[in-house]
């Protein structure tokens, strides 16, 4: 623990110029060279906060953040005592916030996490933070990141830009629609995702910009909001299907749960020829409808790197006493899959980092 009354204490002599020190660009000092000896024989105890049990996404970010924990215990000669905790659905950000303040009166000694609720979490991350935890998010952070938002709150921000993954789906979306020979100059495109949230707003937003300057002619429906859970985005789907008939010529999905949904609906109703379908994030259902052709690409984050970054950075900081990293938000892009590179062994990695666990 004497760790983190060091850091409490840097936090608290800091804390006015922390911004000005840690925003995006800024220079916060040389990054501690690793391999060094200052953590030699320390334990430190890790949670990871996640926002779903259930969601293969946040298991692949978890899969990350274990690797680099036994990467850094081996290289450093530190012990970690970690933990997973988190409610079990996405939905569920009430008891997210619940764990949240369950980690943060443990006093570990880093927690690693994501939310879906901003407003309810800064406070909570004000708190850890204040208490000499250090609490780096991974993903889905308290802003949109490159925003600055809240910086104060947190040591670090490991992310996939939301605007760059709506932009890349729309630029794919079009080429597999001149590739399938369907016209962009009219019809329907079918708009899915999640949960209404500041953050992932971004990938249906920019979205939708990309479409309107690149196929003024498309008709994009409302957002069709589904909770994340399957059979939501699938009866959604489905509606969409039914309204539109011969006009809908795609869909696209903001998440890997909405995707799942899709292209159920589109199986079912044996329109996949007919119509572009692009989701973002990769699970099983996805995997295999890419393979069987209802789903034609899947912007995918790297998850895994993303996890491992978040988690070799919280035990770097407190080895050395400072975050390394010289900017406070750190974007990993992500990458389009289609039928064509999914069996590249990279691919292979992005869309199953099961492969990858140690």
């Amino acid at each position: 623990m004497k760790m983190k009354k060091v850091l409490a204490a840097v936090l608290a002599g800091t804390m006015v110029l922390s911004l000005a020190a840690c925003s995006k660009g800024g220079d916060s000092g040389e990054a501690p060279e690793k391999g060094g000896e200052g953590g030699k024989g320390e334990k430190y105890t890790i949670v990871y906060l996640t926002p779903s049990t259930a969601s293969q996404f946040w298991t692949y970010v978890g899969i990350g953040i274990e690797n680099a924990m036994k990467d850094m215990e081996e290289e450093h000669g530190v012990t970690i005592d970690f933990s997973t905790v988190g409610p079990a659905e996405e939905s569920q950000t009430e008891e997210y916030v619940t764990a949240f303040e369950q980690c943060i009166a443990k006093q570990p000694d880093a927690i690693v996490t994501a939310t879906l609720a901003i407003d309810a979490t800064v406070p909570k991350a004000q708190e850890a933070t204040n208490a000499g935890i250090v609490l780096n998010f991974v993903n889905c952070g308290l802003g949109v990141g490159d925003d600055g938002a809240n910086e104060e709150t947190y040591n670090q921000f490991y992310y996939c830009s939301n605007d760059t993954i709506g932009e890349m789906a729309a630029e794919a979306f079009l080429e597999i629609a001149e590739q399938k020979g369907i016209s962009t100059d009219s019809g329907v495109l079918g708009m899915n995702t999640n949960v209404e949230n500041e953050a992932l707003n971004h990938r249906v937003d920019s979205f939708r910009s990309y479409m309107e300057k690149n196929a003024p002619g498309l008709e994009l429906t409302d957002t069709y909001y589904n909770g994340n859970v399957v059979e939501t985005a699938q009866s959604n789907a489905e509606n969409i299907i039914s309204t539109y008939g011969d006009k809908l010529m795609g869909m696209y999905s903001g998440n890997n749960i909405t995707g799942d949904g899709v292209c159920l609906a589109v199986q079912g109703s044996g329109i996949a020829d007919k119509i572009v379908n692009v989701a973002v994030d990769s699970d099983d259902t996805e995997i295999t409808a890419l393979r069987d052709g209802y789903l034609d690409a899947i912007v995918v984050q790297d998850a895994y790197a993303q996890g491992y970054k978040c988690m070799e950075n919280a035990i770097l900081t407190l080895i050395n006493g400072e975050n390394p990293e010289s900017e406070k938000q750190v974007n990993c892009p992500p990458v389009v899959i289609t039928k064509d590179n999914m069996d590249d062994a990279e691919m292979q990695d992005l869309l199953d980092p099961t492969r990858l666990k140690k």
